[in-house]
């Protein structure tokens, strides 16, 4: 009853005081250590990569691995630009930067290609002559052009060469050119030279007309079994048909140009012989080229009689007229020639 103003009980949990002769044990906070790590360290529960030790997380990185990264790294990055890319079109894959990257060479081979270069440079602008030099000003001017060189013949000093073994190498135009430059202000060589003219030789014509009549008959069948006039012969013939009407056409037109009646005349003479030799084909349509040709060669023949007039001479004349009964079973249009010859038979035999 003497100690009514100390309380009989305690809360819960509290500590006993020292005087009743108890000791309170000292917390000491000290967690528990599993391999240099907290075992009670929430992580632990939550994080199941915390239970790998570091040394598998961060591995060291070793001296040979260090060299070689160093090794391969670059120098300057690769830059990329987004922008440049969706500027482009979306079906074309961008070109590669140039600038951006540089290329990896050897110090040794990029001084071996500048000096390459330099040298490349030097001699281009040590050959370049100043005339050929142009300023950027005169770049699209007309007197900018491409330089021209007139070089003359090698021969031109050489007299040990004849002339008339020159004149084989020269084209026909460089012929022409040369006359008419030699006649012009000269009209007693132009009358010299216009009476020593010759009638052009039509021999070099024959022997190709001849050449394209026997392409024609070697692409015939050669065995007797099968017929030469049918249409199978006339598909494998049908080329050299062409090159043979081609070749005529060609040679009559430039006798017509050149106004050489006489030649021509002769030629119509002579190559009526060789259209008249070519294949008479089965079908009808496949002998359009036969007709073409006579057609021609009446019409050149026409021509050369009213151009030619008594010129021609009598002889030509009376030869062409012996030939037209021939001709007028190929072709009826030669027929339009059998007035005009008479009449100028007419004309010669009363001179």
């Amino acid at each position: 009853m003497a100690n009514l103003g100390i309380p009989r009980t305690r809360p819960i949990l509290a500590e006993i005081p020292a005087r009743m002769g108890f000791q309170p044990q000292q917390r000491v906070d000290t967690p528990l250590m599993v391999n240099g790590r907290n075992a009670l360290d929430p992580r632990l529960i939550d994080n199941s990569a915390a239970n790998i030790p570091d040394s598998y997380l961060s591995p060291r990185m070793s001296p040979e691995e260090a060299v070689i990264q160093q090794r391969g790294r670059r120098r300057v990055p690769i830059i990329w630009s987004p922008e440049k890319f969706f500027h482009l079109s979306p079906n074309k894959t961008p070109t590669k930067s140039l600038t951006a990257m540089t290329l990896r060479s050897s110090p040794r081979k990029r001084s071996l290609m500048q000096e390459l270069s330099e040298a490349s440079t030097s001699a281009v602008e040590s050959y370049a002559s100043p005339s050929t030099k142009r300023s950027p000003s005169t770049k699209n001017s007309p007197s900018a052009k491409k330089m021209r060189f007139d070089e003359g013949s090698i021969n031109r000093n050489k007299y040990d060469v004849p002339l008339e073994t020159l004149l084989k190498g020269l084209s026909h135009d460089q012929l022409i050119s040369i006359i008419t430059g030699s006649v012009r202000g000269n009209p007693r060589l132009e009358e010299a030279i216009r009476c020593d003219l010759p009638i052009p030789d039509i021999t070099p014509l024959e022997e190709q007309l001849s050449y394209l009549k026997k392409n024609i008959s070697k692409s015939l069948p050669a065995t007797r079994l099968v017929s030469k006039t049918d249409s199978p012969a006339y598909a494998r013939a049908a080329t050299h048909l062409v090159s043979f009407k081609k070749m005529l056409i060609d040679h009559s037109q430039t006798l017509h140009t050149s106004k050489h009646w006489d030649a021509l005349l002769d030629y119509v003479m002579m190559a009526w012989t060789y259209a008249r030799a070519t294949p008479i084909w089965d079908n009808p349509p496949h002998n359009a080229v036969r007709r073409h040709c006579f057609k021609i060669l009446a019409y050149h023949a026409s021509s050369a009689l009213k151009h030619g007039q008594t010129g021609l001479g009598q002889e030509r004349l009376n030869k062409f007229q012996q030939q037209m009964k021939a001709m007028t079973s190929d072709c009826e249009d030669i027929n339009d020639c059998t007035a005009l010859i008479r009449s100028l038979l007419d004309k010669v035999s009363t001179v």
